[in-house]
């Protein structure tokens, strides 16, 4: 086969998480404040022998026929007229149900690496908008860069440029208990059980603000939020105990997205060594299944 591209498909992370509210159509608004990091999944693409889209993927957990890869080449082809058909290999190292945004991650790059081996056809807008008929989360991935998320989380918006110069300052350690959290699963606990935990926009924006300041002033300690992290720590209490002691010690510990995957943050300027990070992650939530040291991509495309 002929190979057209390979490329890389990073994962996220969100510093800042806060819904909002619940919307007419069942959804919830959201404000966030997602990055990109140097960890995901790589994907080839080849062109296809045959008339038709195939996925080469050695995880059995992958519906090779119905996936948001396939999805979004389905709607690049009826919104061109693209008459090619690809082969795509994808190498998966993003865990399932961890919030780190791996189906979303693989459409958006697709749509643009699609795009550009046909001439770039579309804009990087009509990208963003075609986008968001595969997931809420796949504009941010054709941004490509920290951005600031609304709606669904499909507005989005790209974040200060000091802010983003100041994200280098800070490590990133990133890690998945043994569980995962099912996305539709969580909202709808959070809607029957948690609406107080929902802030108003305009709160919202005030705490994000005052999170996007404290990085840019190197601030050790960040005011991270998650609406989903009360609701996680109070079922899961070791996940709660290890949060304390990172806190006390000057590192930044919170879930990312509705969970289970979690984040660390440390400023640099404190020294802390990865070995340091696992070891206190093993000894608070036991069995972890996948654990990862990177920093913030702060371009991808």
């Amino acid at each position: 086969m002929e190979e057209l591209a390979k490329v890389f498909s990073p994962a996220k992370i969100n510093l800042f998480f806060a819904v909002t509210g619940l919307r007419q159509d069942g959804y919830h608004n959201i404000l966030s404040a997602n990055c990109t990091i140097n960890f995901g999944d790589e994907i080839t693409i080849f062109r296809a022998p045959n008339d038709c889209d195939e996925i080469i993927c050695d995880e059995t957990f992958l519906d090779k026929k119905n996936n948001t890869i396939i999805a979004a080449l389905n709607i690049f082809r009826k919104r061109t007229g693209l008459e090619q058909y690809f082969t795509v290999q994808l190498k998966k190292f993003i865990p399932l149900e961890a919030g780190f945004g791996g189906g979303s991650s693989n459409a958006a790059v697709l749509l643009c690496v699609v795009n550009k081996i046909c001439g770039n056809i579309l804009s990087q807008r009509e990208l963003v908008d075609l986008s968001r008929t595969v997931g809420a989360d796949c504009p941010c991935f054709i941004y490509s860069m920290p951005n600031m998320t609304m709606g669904i989380g499909d507005i989005c918006k790209p974040m200060n440029g000091e802010v983003i110069s100041a994200l280098k300052n800070y490590n990133i350690s990133i890690f998945k208990p043994i569980f995962g959290v099912n996305t539709r699963a969580a909202y709808g606990v959070l809607q029957r059980n948690f609406q107080h935990l929902y802030i108003t926009e305009k709160e919202a924006k005030r705490r994000l603000f005052a999170l996007q300041d404290a990085i840019v002033l190197g601030q050790v300690s960040l005011p991270l939020h998650n609406t989903f992290s009360e609701i996680f720590f109070a079922k899961h209490e070791n996940f709660r105990e290890l949060h304390f002691k990172m806190k006390s010690i000057g590192i930044n510990m919170m879930l990312t997205g509705s969970g289970s995957g979690c984040f660390c943050l440390s400023h640099k300027s404190l020294g802390h060594s990865d070995n340091a990070f696992e070891s206190m992650i093993r000894q608070y939530c036991g069995e972890i299944e996948f654990i990862k040291h990177t920093s913030f991509a702060t371009k991808v495309f």
